[in-house]
């Protein structure tokens, strides 16, 4: 008996992580796609013109849904409007999800691969924190006044850097608390009350979330 056509993109984009995670960049065809799904090939093409597409929406969904989780733990926390607390969840989310622990610390070549096929698409994942993060929070006053937010942003962007280069690690967890513990020295504001630090999160959180297309 036939069934009926594929409508929900989910199980596709699933699979097509699944099919990253084990082989790369190059084992994601719409063959290999559709045998992991239990349908045609020509079902998957009409609904993607070509696998990078399927990918490019891959990491759209995980993207989205990396940042949803984030943002929940911030807004759980007491203290989650503070930048080390941020960091921590930030840094958290990609080792923890194996889809964002295999594009971003794994096998970047294959992150740089979507990218470099992606047709009239301009997405730009960012998992680290950007001076405007953190400038927002210094308006918000979640963050001292006499921090540099260029500077901050550049030395975390390093500290992730080498944690993607050095891992895996056995003491990961440590380490993430070492680079919070002293960014709650030297960054973070003596306040009570970090709601405001969290809506600024969320609104830079939201941002990030949202496709670029080019003109």
């Amino acid at each position: 008996m036939p069934h009926p056509p594929v409508t929900d993109v989910d199980p596709i984009l699933s699979s097509a992580a699944d099919l990253i995670i084990a082989g790369g960049y190059d084992a994601v065809t719409f063959d290999a796609i559709a045998e992991r799904c239990g349908v045609s090939a020509e079902e998957v093409q009409s609904l993607f013109d070509t696998p990078n597409d399927v990918l490019v929406s891959m990491l759209n969904r995980e993207f989205s849904r990396m940042y949803a989780g984030i943002v929940d733990h911030v807004e759980r926390d007491p203290r989650g409007g503070l930048l080390s607390r941020m960091y921590t969840y930030i840094l958290s989310s990609v080792y923890e999800r194996p889809l964002a622990r295999t594009l971003f610390v794994i096998d970047r070549d294959a992150l740089h691969e979507i990218m470099r096929n992606a047709n009239g698409f301009l997405y730009l994942p960012n998992i680290g924190v950007r001076a405007d993060l953190i400038e927002n929070l210094q308006k918000a006053g979640m963050v001292r006044p006499d921090v540099d937010a260029r500077m901050v942003s550049s030395v975390l962007s390093v500290c992730s850097a080498g944690l993607a280069i050095t891992a895996p690690h056995d003491d990961l967890d440590t380490t993430i608390r070492a680079i919070a513990d002293l960014l709650h020295r030297s960054v973070d504001a003596d306040v009570a009350d970090t709601s405001q630090g969290k809506s600024a999160f969320y609104a830079w959180a939201t941002s990030l979330t949202l496709p670029k297309t080019t003109a």
